[in-house]
């Protein structure tokens, strides 16, 4: 550490009697309690008032009973998910002789009590140094080819959903990307379709499990004449694990999914739970209804949509992919992740803060939203640049999915998934046309630079997944030839 800086606790309000009401704030909206809890410090003289725009690299708060540090920053993000490696620069420990690595920071306890009840071991997301290195490298192989191996089946479930689309009609685009996203997860991962009886039933028990898992009454009751949400979720989770492990037992070898065999049967159950889940569903529908605004609706002239389609087939491949991973950066599904401290940390701010300091024990919540929209990383941070990824020059993608040893197993698949599907609707010249006049919607998408706090708060539903709160009407205009 450089001589003459102290570490110091992060600002923010922290006292026992905002506990509660800093839960209940959090869990409407993550954007405008950031920004009310930065604006706080703002009125103390820590920093200027343009923290909205995430100035302020870390805030503290107090949520559901934890001290919490919320970082912002994407190169403090970056750092903390690389802790160890040439990447962490930025992240010191606070005693000395100590060191930095892969066991500084722990996913299993911060997540432990979000997670654990509805997703229970074997589950690698709740694994942690060293255990979790071995058996991620047995998911990579299990899941290698499975972007190849899935992709004709994708694409007809894909073709086979945009087909119920007549002309002229009038589609809730967030609203049928969740049946898609549920039709190409179960169709991946279970070879399930809408029509077989158990595709009900497990989206039923995954929707069950999810309104339990995120209730903001988080005790399990169970009586005669009531049981509260989280109480009917770890019913339907038990439920569930034995309806999985009964689907993949009875699957043919040859489904995409188990053909490689690199885990065994019963891992490959519990954690087909996680990938089969209400919250990877709307994750994929969060970001495919994002990707989908930006083609068709994004403001310019002509629309994305036709720049893409008139570009030759090798330049439409690398002008998609930019918009794609643009979409990613400024509007990721998830708004963050949690780590858990295993000791004494500093944290070495690219603002003007001091060095802050984090405790063994505190919660780190890495927040994505914020952390895409780093003016300290990207130009033009707060608004959609189609273009922005198209030259590869060291700009780095946003944090949708993590980074480090515990990026997003999804993160191929689900790439594939909004490609395919983005391509398949360009291919069928189909045209979707609306408006999206909600201020916080375009501020989500990166249409409209400066956008309020409470327009977020009043037009975006952020917890668990990012989505408009109220419908987008979408007009399907095809193209007849």
């Amino acid at each position: 550490m450089p001589k003459g800086t102290n570490p110091q606790f992060p600002p923010g309000d922290h006292s026992p009697l905002s506990t509660l009401s800093q839960s209940f704030s959090f869990h409407s909206s993550p954007e405008s309690f950031l920004a009310s809890r930065a604006l706080r410090a703002a009125s103390r003289g820590t920093l200027e008032e343009e923290v909205f725009r995430h100035k302020q690299s870390v805030i503290r708060a107090r949520i559901l009973n934890r001290n919490v540090a919320i970082v912002t920053s994407r190169q403090l993000c970056e750092a903390i998910l690389h802790a160890g490696s040439d990447h962490q620069s930025a992240v010191t420990a606070a005693s000395k002789g100590e060191t930095i690595g892969p066991h500084s920071f722990a996913a299993c306890p911060a997540y432990h009590e979000l997670m654990a009840p509805f997703f229970p071991a074997p589950n690698i997301l709740l694994m942690d140094f060293p255990d979790h290195k071995a058996k991620r490298e047995a998911w990579n192989a299990q899941l290698a080819s499975l972007p190849s191996a899935s992709s004709a089946i994708i694409r007809e479930i894909v073709n086979d959903h945009i087909g119920s689309w007549a002309h002229g009609s009038t589609i809730d685009l967030y609203d049928s990307m969740k049946d898609l996203s549920w039709r190409v997860l179960l169709g991946t991962f279970l070879q399930l379709g809408p029509a077989d009886k158990a595709y009900s039933e497990i989206t039923t028990l995954q929707e069950t499990l999810l309104r339990g898992q995120f209730s903001i009454f988080p005790v399990s009751v169970n009586t005669p004449f009531w049981q509260s949400p989280r109480a009917k979720a770890i019913k339907a989770r038990a439920k569930l694990q034995t309806v999985l492990k009964d689907r993949i037992l009875s699957q043919e070898k040859d489904c995409p999914f188990l053909q490689l065999g690199k885990v065994n049967d019963d891992e490959i159950a519990s954690n087909t739970l996680l990938f089969t889940s209400s919250i990877a569903v709307k994750a994929l529908a969060s970001l495919l209804t994002a990707s989908l605004l930006n083609l068709f609706l994004l403001p310019c002239e002509p629309s994305l949509a036709s720049r893409v389609r008139a570009e030759s087939s090798t330049n439409r491949h690398i002008l998609l992919n930019s918009i794609l991973l643009e979409t990613e950066r400024l509007s990721p599904p998830v708004v963050g992740i949690m780590r858990r401290a295993k000791q004494d940390i500093i944290l070495t701010s690219p603002d003007s803060q001091p060095p802050v300091l984090i405790p063994s024990g505190w919660d780190v919540w890495l927040y994505f939203m914020g952390a895409g929209r780093d003016k300290d990383a990207y130009e033009l941070a707060d608004t959609f640049v189609p273009e922005r990824f198209i030259v590869p020059d060291g700009t780095n993608p946003g944090l949708a999915f993590g980074s480090g040893s515990k990026t997003c197993l999804g993160q191929p698949i689900t790439r594939q998934v909004i490609n395919i599907v983005a391509t398949t609707i360009l291919d069928a010249d189909i045209r979707l046309e609306g408006s999206v006049v909600a201020e916080g919607i375009r501020g989500w998408l990166g249409w409209d630079p400066n956008v309020s706090v409470e327009a977020f708060a009043r037009d975006l539903k952020q917890l668990p997944c990012q989505r408009p709160k109220e419908a987008i009407q979408l007009r399907v205009c095809r193209d007849r030839k």
